[in-house]
């Protein structure tokens, strides 16, 4: 009896070191599994926005609820028609009659005249469009390409003194779809082509 006793400590030993190591191999692949879980449930990842809310419409946060300040409208039929009545007049005319190609009668004239025209109508555009963005009918509508208009209109002009033409006939087209989008939603654009471009309102 008392000879065996080393043996069965021996015994008891292994058995005791083979669980304990069966005990971590099981706890590791549990953890590797649920490492692999998460990485092909993408739980890891960060999920990319655009694609759980792809099909959701934008929402325009820049246009008020409400009118932000008095006779806005008013104001744009003002602005806009300053600026207008100045591009059909000094730049989009000029263009139909060739005044501005090389060699034609009253070309540098027609020329200072534009460049005049160009930063007039850039102010009243920028002027214009605050009033827009105090509508919310108004800023919804015409607001972004009313904006666009006046970043490009200077561009526009820069263009003709090479000859092209393209500035100058996108941005009649733009003014044409402003004025005609703003009188259906009851906003009638009168142009005063008769502007006085040197002056200066704050």
């Amino acid at each position: 009896m008392h000879t065996n006793r080393p043996a069965r400590s021996v015994a008891l030993r292994v058995l005791i070191a083979l669980l304990l190591g069966m005990l971590v191999l099981t706890g590791c692949s549990k953890s590797n599994n649920n490492s692999a879980s998460s990485s092909a449930s993408g739980t890891s990842i960060p999920a990319d926005p655009s694609e759980s809310s792809g099909d959701a419409a934008p929402i325009d946060q820049s246009c008020p609820t409400s009118n932000t300040t008095s006779f806005a409208k008013t104001k744009f039929v003002a602005h806009s028609g300053l600026a207008f009545g100045a591009f059909h007049r000094y730049m989009w005319k000029p263009y139909q009659e060739g005044t501005f190609k090389k060699g034609a009668h009253g070309r540098i004239a027609a020329f200072v005249k534009g460049g005049l025209a160009a930063l007039f109508i850039k102010r009243e555009i920028r002027l214009a469009s605050e009033d827009v963005k105090a509508n919310p009918t108004l800023c919804k509508a015409i607001g972004a390409p009313l904006a666009k208009l006046g970043d490009t209109i200077q561009s526009a002009f820069d263009k003709l003194k090479t000859g092209d033409a393209s500035g100058i006939t996108d941005a009649n087209s733009t003014i044409s779809s402003i004025t005609s989008s703003s009188k259906k939603d009851g906003v009638d654009i009168t142009e005063n082509d008769n502007p006085d471009l040197t002056s200066n309102p704050k």
